[in-house]
C-alpha cells in the first residue's frame, strides 16, 4: 500500500514533504523514535494508544496529532490484528516556511505548539473535509502534480489545523474557567435540591466534562462537594444548638435517613453522637 514505509523505517526519503495514507490489516508496535520534522499523524481506525514523550493520547477516530521536530513518540497497538488506519503527513520545517507566503500565519502558529505537541479532535463537517483534503494531498504527491498546486493544498490543510487547536484551545480555557462558578453556586445554593443534570445545564456543559474537570480542580466529585458542604453545615448548626432533624432538613437532606448514613460517612459517627460529644 501507499506509504507503508512511513511505518517501517520512519524516515523520510523524499524532500519538503510525504504524505500517507495507511490500513493495515495487521500492525506491529514500533519503537519510540522521533524526527527532525514536523509530522501530523490523523487517527482514523483501529485501537491505539499514542506516546509523546510525557504525555498519553488514547485515540478517538478524528483524533490529529501534531508532533514537532525532536519529540520521542510512539503508537503502541493494543489488538495488533484489527485493522489500523491513519493518515500522516510529514513536512520539513523550512519547506513549511517557504510556503507561508508575507504573512507567516503558519510559522506563528507553530510556534504556539506546545513541547509535546498536541492533540486536535476532528468530527463530523470537519473530519470529512481533513481527510478528503489529506486524500487530495496524496494523490497530487503520487501524481507529480504542480508543486504550486501541491503546496497550497498542504498550506491550507495546515492552516486549518492550526485554526482548529485555536478554537479547542479557546473553548478549553473558557470551560475550565467556568468550575470556580460551579464552585460557588453550590456553596450558596447547597441547601436546595441539586442535581448533575441541572448543573451542567445551567453552566452549559456536558455532565462528563463538568465531572472530569471539577474533579482534576478539586480532587473531589461534584457529589462529595456538595456533601463535604452540607455536612460542614450540619455540624455547625448541631454545635449551635440544632436537633439532628433540623440539621439535616436545612441542609439539603431530603430525608432523615439519607442525612444520617451521609454524616456517619463523612464524620464516622452519628448524628446524635456528634451532638453529644459538642
Amino acid at each position: 500500500m501507499e506509504g507503508r514505509r512511513e511505518d517501517r523505517a520512519q524516515v523520510m526519503l523524499e524532500a519538503d514533504f510525504e504524505a500517507h495514507h495507511n490500513r493495515d490489516p495487521y500492525f506491529r508496535t514500533i519503537e519510540f523514535h522521533a524526527h527532525d520534522f514536523l509530522e501530523l499523524y490523523l487517527f482514523l481506525d483501529g485501537s491505539v494508544t499514542y506516546y509523546i514523550e510525557d504525555q498519553v493520547y488514547d485515540l478517538c477516530p478524528g483524533d490529529l496529532l501534531v508532533i514537532p521536530p525532536g519529540r520521542m513518540h510512539r503508537p503502541v497497538i493494543a489488538n495488533e490484528h484489527a485493522a489500523y488506519e491513519r493518515m500522516v503527513l510529514w513536512v520539513e520545517l523550512d519547506y513549511i516556511a517557504r510556503i507561508d507566503g508575507a504573512a507567516g500565519e503558519l510559522q506563528a502558529a507553530l510556534r504556539g505548539v506546545g513541547p509535546n505537541g498536541y492533540c486536535v479532535p476532528f468530527r463530523g463537517d470537519d473530519l470529512i473535509f481533513a481527510v478528503t483534503l489529506f486524500k487530495r494531498i496524496v494523490e497530487m504527491h503520487r501524481s507529480g502534480a504542480d508543486g504550486v498546486f501541491t503546496a497550497s493544498a498542504i498550506r491550507l490543510y495546515l492552516r486549518g489545523v492550526f485554526e482548529a487547536y485555536s478554537l479547542v484551545e479557546k473553548q478549553a480555557q473558557g470551560e475550565t474557567a467556568v468550575i470556580p462558578q460551579v464552585i460557588r453556586y453550590l456553596t450558596a445554593h447547597f441547601r436546595e435540591p441539586l442535581r448533575l443534570d441541572d448543573l451542567a445545564a445551567r453552566f452549559f456543559i456536558s455532565k462528563s466534562y463538568l465531572n472530569r474537570h471539577f474533579k482534576a480542580y478539586t480532587n473531589a466529585t461534584v457529589y462529595a462537594y456538595l456533601m463535604a458542604l452540607r455536612i460542614t453545615h450540619a455540624r455547625r448548626m448541631l454545635r449551635e444548638g440544632a436537633t439532628a432533624a433540623e440539621a439535616g432538613r436545612e441542609c439539603g437532606f431530603s430525608d432523615y435517613s439519607t442525612f444520617y448514613k451521609a454524616f456517619k460517612a463523612q464524620t464516622g459517627i452519628t448524628p446524635q453522637e456528634f451532638k453529644a460529644r459538642v
